[in-house]
């Protein structure tokens, strides 16, 4: 199934579709099979229709009447639980990513050979090594930030433009390209977003991807990578260095990676990680500011390499923790991703978590906002002006409208002009929704 209505002709982004403006309502009824006796009614008022059940001509015992028999005849013709259709172009079907349909079958093979009454236990060890990197790089950027005080100026530009640098390889290649698809991207920009991306040194982008996607598909389950519900500190950082959940190994194992090992720049990439890492993220950096204009050696290392792989570190994750925790949800309140401006800010765009979890595919990652808390969608834009980047995927102002007034917690409309436009005053009201007079109807029996 294709990814409708997906679209890059959109009106700017703070602006609304008003073409739609009358038509608007919670969900739009499954239009009726052909031969039966529900017949479409006309858009009235900002409300849908099921028939004659949403009639506005009827008064009285009769309009109550009909609105029975309406409901009746539905409940006959659909499953009441498929009544209605969400229409929201967000099912299942059409999910970006597939599990392997052939792993997935072998992995349930193997479970079903052990014993039924094996649980998994999962007891969290550390993993030694890897708290001791983390240990290490830590301390190192604390006494990094402390010999910046007393470096060359030249050398605080140049960290700021390595940050900014990596920043665009996590955010434009490892998440909206190669975790996303929300775009295409030619050789030439797949091989600068890679050497962008090694910088950074947050590992290989195949294996950055394939944890985001398993972290997307099963977001705060045991089989998350960096689950939310585990609390603030492994949201952020624990999960690097405590053993992963089985869970999370085993869907490891399943999730579709076919696009990623078929793109010859993110294997190679993957394949010569070390010492693409050791070159891009630890020479380069150090050795420039030394060379160019005489910075100390040791000054360079704890600045260039610690406190700026740290610093790109800790941004890149506020997105695992600050905005899974605290902020707005106006298209869908009940998952725990949130929009974070502030971490939009630090993360070059990609703090509008609630959104982005609701429209992973939407290159923008966001709605609202401009380019200054977005830099990374202006960094896509800007490619495809000159021709090295094409096939941005977004969404259409209607679905977002309809996912918002649907499921979200209602600040997506406090400012804007349909605020309140799905209120009513109670029973009797011309602008109740379909489903609500159905219900009511049903209530009436």
């Amino acid at each position: 199934m294709s990814l409708t209505p997906l679209t890059d002709d959109r009106p700017p982004r703070g602006t609304l579709d008003t073409k739609h403006a009358n038509t608007m309502c919670l969900s739009t009824p499954t239009p009726p099979k052909a031969g039966s006796d529900s017949v479409a009614g006309q858009s009235n008022g900002g409300s849908c229709h099921l028939g004659e059940v949403c009639s506005r001509a009827s008064t009285g015992d009769n309009q109550l009447k009909n609105r029975r028999v309406q409901a009746a005849d539905a409940k006959q013709t659909k499953e009441p639980t498929a009544e209605l259709e969400d229409n929201l172009g967000f099912n299942e079907e059409n999910a970006v990513y597939r599990e392997n349909e052939a792993k997935t079958k072998q992995l349930v093979a193997e479970q079903q050979q052990k014993p039924a009454d094996e649980e998994v236990v999962y007891n969290p060890q550390i993993r030694w090594p890897d708290l001791g990197a983390q240990t290490f790089l830590h301390v190192g950027a604390l006494y990094g930030l402390y010999l910046l005080c007393y470096a060359k100026f030249y050398t605080f530009l140049w960290v700021v433009a390595c940050i900014w640098v990596s920043g665009i390889g996590i955010t434009a290649g490892a998440h909206r390209l190669w975790s996303h698809k929300s775009y295409t991207a030619s050789l030439f920009l797949r091989i600068l977003l890679a050497f962008m991306f090694s910088i950074a040194g947050q590992r290989d982008a195949y294996t950055w991807a394939l944890d985001h996607r398993i972290h997307h598909k099963f977001s705060e389950t045991d089989a998350d990578p960096h689950n939310a519900k585990r609390g603030f500190f492994f949201a952020h950082v624990g999960w690097l260095f405590l053993t992963p959940h089985p869970k999370v190994i085993e869907k490891r194992k399943v999730i579709d990676m076919s696009d990623l090992e078929a793109d010859a720049v993110v294997m190679f990439q993957r394949k010569y990680y070390i010492p693409l890492f050791a070159l891009c993220s630890i020479v380069l950096p150090v050795l420039v500011p030394w060379y160019f204009w005489q910075e100390d050696l040791w000054m360079s290392f704890w600045i260039n390499f610690n406190m700026r792989f740290t610093w790109t570190l800790n941004v890149a994750f506020f997105v695992n923790s600050v905005a899974h925790m605290y902020g707005n949800k106006p298209y869908d309140k009940n998952i725990t991703p949130v929009e974070a401006p502030i971490v939009s800010f630090l993360a070059m765009g990609e703090g509008w978590h609630n959104y982005h979890h609701v429209f992973p595919w939407d290159y923008k990652t966001g709605e609202f906002g401009n380019y200054t808390l977005n830099v990374t969608t202006a960094f896509i834009d800007f490619c495809a002006r000159i021709g090295i980047a094409s096939g941005r995927k977004s969404v259409s102002p209607d679905m977002v409208i309809r996912r918002a007034a649907k499921c979200g917690d209602g600040t997506r409309f406090l400012s804007d002009e349909y605020a309140h436009k799905d209120q009513v005053w109670g029973f009797g009201d011309r602008d109740l929704p379909c489903e609500d007079l159905a219900e009511l109807a049903k209530m009436q029996n």
